[in-house]
């Protein structure tokens, strides 16, 4: 399978959020993936090993860092799914 790019994660919808595996810090942020196109390009890669080694934690200033990519809802007709009322 050929690597997704920036734009891919962008048109999906998808979110994807930078976690540090520092310890004690454990800091977590959603990535701006538009401000990342417009640094690198609609083109850059966007799998982990395209964007971990140009991230570093805000919090604690280290590279120890790891990503999740969440689907975004476009796949799903465009509605956000819910947990149903009384789940946490």
């Amino acid at each position: 399978m050929p690597g997704r790019t920036i734009q891919d994660v962008i048109d999906r919808g998808d979110t994807v959020t930078a976690f540090c595996h520092t310890y004690l810090c454990f800091n977590k942020s959603i990535i701006d993936m538009r401000a990342l196109r417009d640094r690198f390009g609609p083109n850059h890669g966007a799998m982990h090993d395209d964007l971990v080694p140009k991230l570093r934690c805000r919090k604690c200033g280290k590279r120890s860092v790891g990503l999740t990519c969440t689907p975004g809802t476009k796949e799903y007709g465009g509605h956000a799914r819910r947990a149903p009322e009384g789940d946490a």
